[in-house]
């Protein structure tokens, strides 16, 4: 039996939450929020012990999880202490906010033996595990085109903290590169970008933006994204190569598509990453809890987070200079 602190209880909180309900082996003792009415409302919350802070929780040697959902400018310190702790520890992106203290968590978790994953859940999801394994079939890959449109627009408060769109939702695709063909180093980075908010533009962040990789195998790798799309939440990738295409398209509402004379009617894509990633959130915390017991001590390796972070940085560092970045000559040797 494991027994889990959960720190924070926002959305994210909320997912992890539901699933730790649905787990036979695992016992949720702590809930920490500074919210004084947090568990108000939440089933099943019998007995969970609410707290404003992690002390008491680290300091409690029947915990041997920790499971970090705050908002992202504290998850480097929560991840550090219940490290440091002697706990596992299961996190939402990202683990700090510079290479330092990715380092930092990373070397602890291995001096500790402890298990460190971050939620990525993408690389959980049906559709992407089916297009890694259509990959072979493929042949080499040479164009990647990936839309990622996210849906309701996060809140200004929420942007101030997200560490800009690179780090926050692009962080993602950057991701799914390193999960569909493993940590390759991009050659060159060039990324642009525009504030069609004015809000937005006054944090030197933007709502849409178009990213381009290339790699030394010469495989070219576009991903547009947008902080809003009216028709829904908006997730695709399409993989061309030498032997054919292949493709993941958007979860739609329904299957169901209506012609008439008028054309052709079908539903709407699926409203926001709650209901698109719901059983993706679950099988996240699964393959965590597993691991403890068999392995791996990550789910996503050093190189991979290390690199992803570095491509954000890169991409940022692109739009604000209005240059190509060659990734290999100012980054390579960080990873």
């Amino acid at each position: 039996m494991h027994t889990v602190c959960l720190v924070g209880l926002g959305r994210a909180g909320h997912f992890h939450y539901r699933s730790i309900q649905q787990m036979d082996n695992v016992q949720l003792k702590y809930i920490v929020d500074p919210d004084p009415e947090a568990l108000k409302g939440l089933s099943g919350n019998t007995g969970v012990i609410h707290l404003v802070d992690i002390d008491q929780a680290i300091a409690d040697d029947a915990v041997d999880i920790v499971i970090v959902a705050t908002p992202t400018q504290f998850h480097f310190e929560y991840i550090r202490r219940s490290l440091e702790a002697g706990k596992h520890v299961f996190t939402e992106k990202p683990l700090g906010k510079t290479l330092e203290e990715i380092e930092k968590v990373y070397a602890l978790a291995v001096a500790q033996k402890k298990c460190l994953h971050l939620g990525f859940q993408r690389r959980y999801d049906t559709n992407f595990e089916a297009l890694k394994a259509s990959l072979p079939q493929l042949g080499d890959a040479r164009l990647i085109r990936t839309s990622s449109r996210d849906n309701p627009k996060p809140s200004l408060d929420y942007l101030k903290i997200s560490g800009n769109i690179f780090h926050d939702m692009l962080i993602h695709d950057f991701d799914m590169l390193n999960f569909l063909f493993g940590p390759q180093l991009p050659e060159t980075i060039y990324a642009r970008g525009y504030a069609y908010d004015n809000a937005i533009a006054e944090l030197r962040d933007f709502d849409t933006v178009l990213v381009t990789l290339q790699y030394e195998n010469g495989m070219i790798c576009s991903i547009d994204t947008s902080r809003t799309a009216s028709y829904g939440y908006d997730q695709r990738i399409e993989i061309f190569g030498k032997d054919g295409m292949i493709c993941t398209e958007n979860e739609v509402e329904h299957t169901l598509k209506f012609f008439n004379d008028k054309g052709m009617q079908s539903a709407k894509a699926l409203h926001s990453f709650p209901q698109r990633y719901k059983s993706a959130y679950f099988k996240e915390l699964l393959n965590f809890m597993e691991a403890i017991e068999e392995g791996p001590q990550f789910n996503i390796n050093r190189k991979e987070c290390v690199l992803a972070h570095l491509i954000a940085d890169a991409a940022y560092e692109s739009v604000m200079k209005n240059e190509v970045i060659n990734f290999k000559l100012q980054y390579g040797e960080l990873i």
